[in-house]
């Protein structure tokens, strides 16, 4: 479902996009559309890449692959003081 919305830029904003939007040989709103959705995608919680990482960790639980430790040993490993 497509939803039309009204956006107000600066003339020398407006200048830049569509500069940009010609070098990518695509129509301004085009442009727009495609840096909204990228965004969007950039923003989406969680990601997809997050989504892939949790779903290794999960498998490698799984399947006894995963050690874990304490707080104080990490802490202690990495130099943290608490």
């Amino acid at each position: 479902m497509a939803i039309r919305k009204e956006i107000h830029l600066e003339s020398n904003v407006l200048k830049l996009l569509e500069s940009e939007a010609l070098r990518q040989k695509r129509s301004l709103k085009n442009y727009l559309e495609y840096v909204v959705i990228q965004e969007s995608k950039r923003l989406e919680v969680p990601s997809e890449k997050y989504r892939n990482m949790m779903d290794d960790k999960i498998e490698k639980f799984k399947n006894g692959e995963l050690n874990f430790s304490n707080i104080n040993d990490f802490l202690e490993r990495n130099g943290i003081s608490n």
